[in-house]
C-alpha cells in the first residue's frame, strides 16, 4: 500500500466579506514516504492552508477540491468516523503556536495521554504512564515532573518537544508539522532541528515541514516545495533549489536570508482575493517578458524531480 501522500488539483478557497480569497490554487503534489519535505515560502503563500487541508482542519467558510490520496483513499471524502481514526494515529498535526495548542487547563501528561485513551481505549492511568515514557523519549530530565504541570509552567522550547511528544505519542506514519522553530531562539531551533532528524532517522516518521526557517529546511529537508500565493513555482531536492534556484522568486527568498545577501524581495505579495494575470509572481518579477503579464506558464519538468513555473524554462 502506498504510504505517499498525493495531493491532486487541490484548490482551497475561504468566502470572506470582501470576496473569495484563493488561498490554494490547483496544486499537484506528492509528498514522499520515509522523507522530510519543506514546504516554503512568504507568509500567506498558502503553506500552512495546504498542510492544515491534508486533515481536514480548516475553517467552515472553507471550500476545498481537488483530492487527496493516501493509502488507496482519498481523505477529502472519507467520513467523519474514518477521518477520526486518521489523525492523529497515522498522520499527525504540529500547529505553529505552542501557546494555543495546549489546553491550558490540563496537564500536560493529560494532553499527550489523550491519544492513547481515545484511539486505543486504554484507563488514564495507563495513557498518563504511557505520556510520561513519550516525555522521556523527547529527554525531559524529570518526565513526571513535566507531566504534573500545566502549559504555562513550562518554557518555549519545553513546550516545542511536549507539543512533538503529543503529536507522535500514537506512532504516526506522518508528521505534518506547522513553523515548529517560529519565535525560538538559535539554541532551542538546533534542539528542534536534532528532534526531526532523530524522528525520521530512529522513528521512521515521514514528516511535512512547513517553514519560513531556510537553514532549516536546507539542512534538514530531502525536498523543497516553493509556493507563492497559492501555487507552487518551483519543486526538487533540497540539495538542487539550495545549490541551484531556478525561479526569480525562489533566487529571492534565498538571498532575502541574514546568512547571505540580506536583499529583500521587492514589492508585496498579491491579494488573495484579486490574484494578477499571467504570471503571480510577474509584478515584482525582474526577469518578466510581455506573456508574463497574459498568461501563467506550466509547471515545467527540468530534470528528474526537479520542476519550475516560469517562462524562461518553457
Amino acid at each position: 500500500m502506498n504510504d505517499n501522500i498525493c495531493i491532486k488539483n487541490v484548490t482551497v478557497s475561504f468566502t470572506a466579506k470582501a470576496g473569495i480569497v484563493q488561498a490554494v490554487n490547483h496544486i499537484d503534489a506528492i509528498f514522499n514516504s520515509g522523507e522530510i519535505t519543506g514546504i516554503i515560502g512568504e507568509t500567506g503563500s498558502g503553506k500552512s492552508v495546504l498542510g492544515l487541508s491534508v486533515l481536514r482542519l480548516l475553517a467552515e467558510n472553507s471550500r476545498v477540491t481537488g483530492n487527496i490520496i493516501y493509502q488507496d483513499r482519498d481523505i477529502l471524502q472519507l467520513p467523519a468516523q474514518e477521518l477520526n481514526q486518521l489523525r492523529g494515529k497515522t498522520i499527525a498535526f504540529i500547529p505553529q503556536n505552542t501557546d494555543t495548542a495546549f489546553n491550558p487547563v490540563m496537564t500536560v501528561g493529560r494532553q499527550i495521554g489523550e491519544g492513547a485513551a481515545y484511539h486505543h481505549n486504554i484507563p488514564q492511568a495507563a495513557a498518563r504512564r504511557q505520556a510520561i515514557e513519550q516525555l522521556r523519549r523527547y529527554a525531559f530530565q524529570e518526565p513526571q515532573t513535566v507531566a504534573a504541570r500545566y502549559p504555562f509552567q513550562l518554557s518555549g522550547g519545553m513546550r516545542q518537544r511536549a507539543l512533538c511528544a503529543m503529536s507522535t505519542a500514537l506512532s504516526p506514519k506522518w508528521l505534518i508539522a506547522d513553523e515548529p522553530t517560529k519565535g525560538l531562539d538559535a539554541i532551542i531551533r538546533r534542539q528542534v532541528f536534532q528532534l526531526f532528524h532523530d524522528l525520521k532517522a530512529s522513528a521512521g516518521i515521514s514528516v511535512m515541514l512547513i517553514t519560513h526557517d531556510l537553514r532549516l529546511a536546507e539542512k534538514l529537508c530531502d525536498a523543497i516545495f516553493v509556493l507563492y500565493a497559492g501555487t507552487v513555482l518551483e519543486q526538487g531536492t533540497a540539495g538542487e533549489i539550495f545549490a541551484g534556484p531556478l525561479h526569480p522568486y525562489t533566487r529571492g527568498l534565498i538571498n532575502a536570508q541574514p546568512h547571505k545577501t540580506l536583499t529583500p524581495l521587492p514589492g508585496m505579495p498579491p491579494s488573495l482575493i484579486d490574484l494578477p494575470a499571467g504570471c503571480k509572481f510577474q509584478p515584482r518579477c525582474s526577469c518578466r517578458k510581455s506573456i508574463c503579464r497574459l498568461q501563467e506558464p506550466p509547471l515545467q519538468a527540468i530534470n528528474g524531480r526537479r520542476q519550475v513555473r516560469c517562462w524562461q524554462y518553457a
